[in-house]
């Protein structure tokens, strides 16, 4: 059954809010379904991360989201495969610090063996004049 664009982002956005559920509690079980094996995360300071190391950093307490929101939330739905482009907003406990990014994002989802999985993540920082 092939799905409408509507439903594709539904599905979606009910993943990545669960993703962003997830991070908040530090719910790494949850984490490891939501994204797949082959992640490929790019933070805002080009520092790129695999699944392993993304929730590695998270599970030894180098960082842990405090808060996170997104605006300016579009969706494009591209068959088994999802865009999210959308303003990233979050306060983030590194080490000793706490950090507010604040970039743009795209988020990559595809459909596997039933369910979406986040595979990437790109951030870009916004620049201020």
């Amino acid at each position: 059954m092939v799905q409408t664009a509507a439903e594709v982002e539904r599905e979606v956005l009910q993943a990545d809010e669960a993703r962003v559920e997830a991070l908040l509690a530090n719910d790494f079980a949850a984490l490891e379904q939501l994204l797949a094996d082959d992640l490929t995360y790019v933070h805002s300071n080009g520092m790129l991360d695999t699944k392993e190391s993304y929730i590695g950093g998270l599970r030894s307490g180098r960082s842990r989201y405090l808060t996170m929101d997104m605006s300016d939330v579009q969706v494009r739905s591209l068959g088994d495969t999802a865009l999210i482009n959308a303003k990233f907003n979050a306060r983030v406990k590194v080490g000793d610090h706490e950090v507010n990014p604040q970039p743009r994002v795209l988020i990559v989802y595809a459909k596997r063996d039933g369910r979406w999985q986040m595979i990437a993540w790109q951030s870009t920082a916004i620049a201020t004049p």
